[in-house]
């Protein structure tokens, strides 16, 4: 006989985003749970209608994980209704971390009152004056009567599924289904609370640390530093061990799981992992320097993991190139240059950098050896140096790294020898020491090896006395305070810990530019990064330059060392990048739902040539039969800006994200991101979009094709600006690295594509702007008539960009060779621009000017002019002179950006060099005298515009560059 049927569901997006951890953890008990999360009402009715049947909340998971949870037939013969209480997990508190479920309170109050018998729920409730709860799924008002909590677990017995099931089927939510269902048979159903139904659900992302084993490393110490600094940002954590460690341990943080002592095989090893993380709620498994063959493991039980991969490729774990499908939800390398060759296997999953960071308080305050000033550091300082029998004014050369090949120890005595010499060359009468921090692992042949090999090379060059093992050290913030110079003549690294940790106590680094040290050297000049193959001599140069100074202290040069590391490589710059990313990993992990139309991403709708070539395109794709969607990030969600409400009134959804003001660049994008999770398009446009927020949203975006729109010169200006002073720890620090996320840049002109594609090395796609067409012209036989006064026209913000007074400049050349003429000048002026638009008053006293102000119609303004002019700066595709090429107007205009492509010049108008004024008059005074010129001119650019710059053309370009498959996948 089958069983009752499981099934997960929503009653918010918040569930849905969460459902990963409840499907897991019930298929982990034993179960085949339904995933009803996304399902019509008339599928969730069929699911219902075969009951009984468990629902479970997404988000939710249940507290004993049992094959066999449901409650048997009620004694009384009455339908039964089961619920499950919510419980907070035990790390609900965690400090900094959101609170649990809001509806573990309620259930705690119900369960005091009642006893779990809650037929009589709400007598007792009301005896004890206590508070009305809410229903099944998210709403305030949805309640199961005034009695009951709102149910994240809840068991119908056949009936009761089946009456829920046919009011699904007449159009009723979930939980307004399950309430009606409920009070409708009132003292014909028995409710209790049955104790192996209950679940733990928490609001707050839970992300599990599993790393190999607690010895001291650098990899090990990521994952500790993580699971500490998570939690203040809202992310719950928890440490899992999987293997016994080989070498000295750090010290395991409250609850973590060890599982090194587990029976059995690996696979044993790792069915035990994955109960244990279900029985914790994971949504993600973050793993470090597991194989490729533990990470399949993982997978395959349900949690495909985030990979943080700690090193450059010959330090990679076995099998990590290999990759197969499936296995990994996301990598993320540890610094650019480890993504890169990452990115060069071409492997089934995502990639993305998130820099290495260091704890700045466990790194102590800077100290330098032989300081004058007293205090901690000092102390530290000294107590080492007599531990270690070094002078106080020794010059003091330290290596913190465990011996094994990769880090190429056995180098360090020669490139003392040579500093030796360096520092005799240039008259400086200190002894250098040798010191090595780390310990090799007696169960690796190579690390002891490489231990061996620095003592006979110490051997060799008579220096043994003079190199100190200080061995596996807790106290690397005092031994730091000791020593004079941070010496790493790697063969390869990721992002090295010992770096930063010697650049935040204010010590330089010497190190060879292996994998991200170049990364830490061009944010700080106290890191000396040098070939791979460089000679103990180039060593030993850059030891006597950065270690020469005084008596007392270190060079100032260095002390900035310190603010370079809390501003981009601390721990908290790093749990704040994963904390971007685990969401998206999580929702990966959920399964990718085949993406529908196009979003369009922009600042906001305002009055503007770029926002309304955006209002053209959405309303374009609208009729073309394309799903349509924008997002602004500018405007106010309560105060829509006319063109957002003309879109919504079109029917075309807009997304207002609070704007800067309001909130972090961080949490707008993040809810940009969660919005397309529900609603996935095919494509997203950015468009006119806030730099730093376009580099954040190509960050957290995956297996999403994403283009950036260009408008023309200012695109570039304002990724100039950005890159100029780059967000605090995220790690694109020029253009092309921000435009290697892209599928692909669209620019409005041809002339800019060849820029556009060396300033971001993506594939540059042309589609110039497109206008709605107006009625074809008269005959050039037949001017058409337009009063007593040649009416010269344009139309443009009034900004200082906009050079209008080099159009007034023009006129007044122009004005004693016109026939009796007007200018009229359209357009707003924008905010912080009045005295620029009282300047121009000013420069045309005395010119026949008339200034039109803000248009709600631009067809109107142009069908009562003979010439549009156009000072077509800053550099783009302006839609002023496409609308009025589609109303016949000849056009007068400057060379600059996509106006050599709009206007051929002769045929359909005139251009004139920039800056040129006197250019720009004799050409309005050709037109201006030449009424069968212009009917002529004007009838060519309407054709011109017809064949180039319609909108249909427009929309179907963007169709087809963003929705017909051209262009690259993302990476």
């Amino acid at each position: 006989m089958r069983g009752p049927i499981c099934a997960v569901f929503a009653g918010a997006p918040a569930h849905r985003a969460r459902a990963g951890r409840t499907l897991r953890a019930l298929r982990l008990a034993g179960l085949d749970p339904l995933d009803l999360t996304a399902a019509p009402p008339g599928a969730a009715a069929e699911v219902l209608a075969a009951g009984p049947v468990w629902l479970v909340r997404g988000g939710a998971w249940p507290l004993h994980g049992e094959p066999d949870p449901f409650p048997l037939p009620s004694d009384t013969g009455l339908p039964l209704c089961a619920f499950g209480a919510v419980l907070a997990p035990f790390d609900a508190s965690a400090a900094g971390a959101r609170g649990a479920d809001p509806d573990a309170a309620a259930w705690a109050e119900l369960l005091r009152a009642t006893g779990g018998d809650l037929s009589g729920a709400a007598g007792a409730r009301r005896a004890r004056g206590g508070r009305a709860f809410a229903g099944l799924g998210a709403g305030s008002g949805a309640g199961l009567g005034p009695e009951l909590p709102r149910a994240a677990s809840v068991y119908l017995d056949a009936p009761l599924a089946a009456g829920v099931a046919a009011r699904l089927r007449a159009g009723e939510a979930l939980d307004a289904a399950l309430r009606g269902e409920l009070g409708a048979r009132r003292a014909r159903v028995r409710v209790v609370r049955h104790a192996p139904l209950d679940v733990c659900d928490d609001a707050a992302p839970r992300v599990a640390q599993v790393v190999t084993s607690l010895q001291q490393g650098g990899a090990e110490r990521i994952a500790l530093d993580l699971a500490a600094e998570l939690p203040r940002r809202g992310v719950r954590a928890r440490v899992y061990a999987v293997y016994r460690p080989t070498r000295p341990t750090f010290a395991a943080p409250p609850g973590t799981v060890d599982l090194a002592d587990t029976p059995g095989d690996r696979e044993a090893r790792f069915d035990a992992l994955a109960r244990g993380l279900a029985a914790w709620g994971a949504d993600l498994a973050h793993v470090h320097l597991l194989d490729a063959e533990d990470l399949a493991r993982l997978a395959a039980r349900g949690y495909r993991p985030l990979v943080t991969v700690h090193n450059a490729a010959a330090g990679w774990p076995p099998g990590l190139a290999r990759l197969g499908p499936g296995e990994a939800a996301l990598l993320v390398a540890c610094a650019r240059a480890v993504e890169v060759e990452l990115a060069a296997c071409a492997l089934p999953a995502p990639v993305r950098t998130v820099w290495n960071g260091i704890d700045l308080a466990a790194a102590g305050p800077p100290g330098p050896a032989g300081a004058a000033r007293g205090g901690a550091p000092a102390e530290a300082a000294a107590a080492w140096r007599r531990r270690l029998e070094i002078a106080p004014d020794d010059l003091v050369l330290l290596a913190v790294a465990n011996p094994r090949p990769q880090k190429r120890l056995h180098l360090l005595p020669a490139i003392l020898a040579a500093a030796r010499t360096a520092l005799a060359a240039a008259g400086d009468v200190r002894a250098a020491r040798l010191v090595i921090a780390g310990s090799a692992s007696p169960r690796s042949e190579a690390a002891l090896a490489a231990e061996a090999e620095i003592r006979r090379e110490a051997d060799r060059l008579g220096l043994r006395a003079d190199v100190r093992f200080a061995g596996a050290v807790s106290d690397v913030a005092g031994l730091l305070a000791a020593a004079d110079v941070l010496v790493s003549p790697s063969a390869y690294e990721g992002l090295s810990l010992a770096h930063l940790e010697a650049l935040a106590a204010g010590l330089p680094v010497v190190a060879s530019g292996a994998g991200g040290t170049e990364e830490i050297a061009r944010e700080s000049p106290a890191m000396v990064h040098l070939p791979l193959d460089a000679a103990p001599e180039r060593f030993a140069e850059a030891i006597a330059a950065v270690g020469c100074r005084g008596a007392r202290g270190r060079p100032a040069a260095v002390g900035g060392g310190r603010e370079v590391v809390a501003r981009h490589f601390s721990a908290a710059r790093m749990a704040e990048g994963y904390t971007r990313l685990y969401p998206r990993a999580i929702a990966r992990n959920r399964g990718a739902r085949r993406g529908d139309g196009l979003l369009l991403v922009t600042n906001n709708f305002t009055t503007g040539g770029a926002q309304s070539s955006a209002r053209r395109l959405l309303l374009g794709l609208a009729a073309a039969g394309v799903r349509g969607r924008a997002a602004v990030i500018e405007e106010q969600p309560e105060y829509p800006t006319p063109g957002r409400r003309a879109l919504v009134a079109a029917g075309i959804p807009v997304l207002a994200v609070p704007p800067p003001a309001e909130i972090e660049p961080t949490e707008a994008v993040e809810r940009l991101l969660g919005a397309i999770d529900e609603d996935p398009p095919g494509a997203v446009l950015m468009w006119n979009v806030i730099a730093e927020h376009k580099v954040l949203l190509a960050d957290g975006l995956l297996d999403v094709p994403l283009f950036d729109v260009s408008p023309g010169e200012m695109y570039f200006a304002s990724l100039r600006r950005y890159f100029a002073s780059p967000r605090r720890g995220l790690p694109y620090r020029e253009p092309r690295e921000y435009g290697a996320r892209l599928t692909g840049v669209i620019v409005k002109y041809a002339a800019e594509a060849a820029l556009a594609a060396e300033v971001l090395g993506a594939p540059a796609h042309v589609v110039p702007n497109g206008v709605v067409m107006g009625a074809r012209p008269p005959a050039a036989a037949a001017a058409r008539p337009r009063g007593g006064r040649l009416a010269i026209g344009t139309a443009a913000r009034i900004h200082p960009h906009k050079k209008l007074g080099d159009l007034l400049a023009a006129l007044r050349l122009a004005a004693p060779r016109l026939p009796p003429h007007v200018l009229r000048i359209a357009g707003g002026v924008e905010r912080g621009a009045e005295a620029h638009a009282e300047e121009l008053r000013r420069l045309a006293e005395g010119l026949p000017v008339e200034w039109v102000g803000e248009l709600s119609d631009t067809r109107v303004f142009l069908k009562d002019l003979d010439v549009f002019a156009l000072i077509a700066e800053p550099a783009g595709c302006p839609n002023a002179s496409l609308e009025a090429m589609a109303e016949g107007l000849p056009v007068v205009a400057t060379a600059v950006g996509g106006m050599a492509e709009q206007v051929d010049d002769g045929a359909t108008g005139r251009l004139v060099p920039p800056g040129d004024a006197a250019a720009f008059a004799e050409a309005l005074v050709e037109l201006g005298g030449a009424p069968g010129l212009r009917a002529r001119l004007g009838a060519a650019g309407w054709e011109r515009a017809r064949e180039r710059f319609s909108l249909e053309r427009m929309v179907a370009d963007y169709m087809g560059v963003c929705l017909g498959g051209r262009g690259r996948a993302r990476p």
